[in-house]
């Protein structure tokens, strides 16, 4: 499903989960990535490559905005990584040239993982004191934190403003961790300096890769965080 479908099907009334057909979509997304696994089986064809998709799932959640304002008659003006003051967000919205939103948008979280939980930034401490890392993770966390206060300075907005989308908690989660998805919100709060609606996660499932999906496509389990903020931008 395309974005001006998804966005048209969030206009109607009565709730539409248009999460689920972003879930969907997703996992299109990284299958159209892999095409070059179709040529291994050709000793003429050889690729050390694959293909990201963070570019095309930044532009699939901007061209929702851009359709769904059109439908809704918003007036907004969709700037995607465009730079301003030496900061380029990944969305940002405005509306009569004032910004009213940005989202900084994560296909996964791997590298940056004890962002997102605690049990793995006890082991990355660990790691880094006992000198097997020389990356400090306290670092990375303030670092992430002070670019996304840095969004709300330069545009004159609040952190209530700053939302990071996240699709699931692939590579982050783990099997013997403890911590359930209340937890990860309240440590998204802690971290970001962000209150913890404003983490728009896509999916409840914490063991779920949309890079593997179930093929019947069962386990999406989508949250109904992106649709709470299209309600809140709308009424902007």
């Amino acid at each position: 499903m395309n974005a001006n479908n998804i966005a048209k099907l969030f206009s109607l009334e009565g709730k539409y989960s248009i999460t689920e057909e972003i879930l969907k979509a997703i996992i299109t997304l990284y299958d159209s990535a892999k095409i070059e696994q179709y040529f291994k089986e050709d000793d003429l064809f050889d690729s050390a490559y694959h293909t990201p998709i963070t570019g095309e799932f930044e532009f699939f959640i901007a061209r929702i905005l851009y359709h769904l304002s059109n439908v809704k008659k918003c007036n907004w003006k969709i700037l995607l990584r465009k730079q301003e003051n030496k900061t380029a967000p990944d969305i940002r919205l405005l509306k009569n040239n004032k910004t009213i939103a940005v989202i900084e948008i994560k296909a996964k979280a791997g590298w940056m993982q004890c962002f997102f939980s605690p049990e793995r930034l006890d082991s990355d401490i660990k790691r880094f004191e006992s000198h097997k890392s020389k990356l400090n993770p306290l670092d990375l966390i303030e670092n992430q934190k002070n670019q996304l206060k840095k969004y709300y300075e330069t545009f004159e907005i609040t952190n209530r403003d700053v939302f990071l989308l996240l699709p699931t908690f692939a590579l982050v989660h783990r099997k013997k961790y403890t911590t359930e998805l209340t937890g990860y919100y309240d440590y998204f709060e802690h971290n970001s300096g962000l209150p913890k609606e404003n983490f728009i996660l896509l999916s409840e499932n914490l063991h779920l890769n949309l890079s593997k999906p179930n093929p019947n496509g069962e386990g999406l389990m989508p949250t109904s965080n992106f649709e709470n903020l299209l309600t809140k931008l709308l009424k902007i």
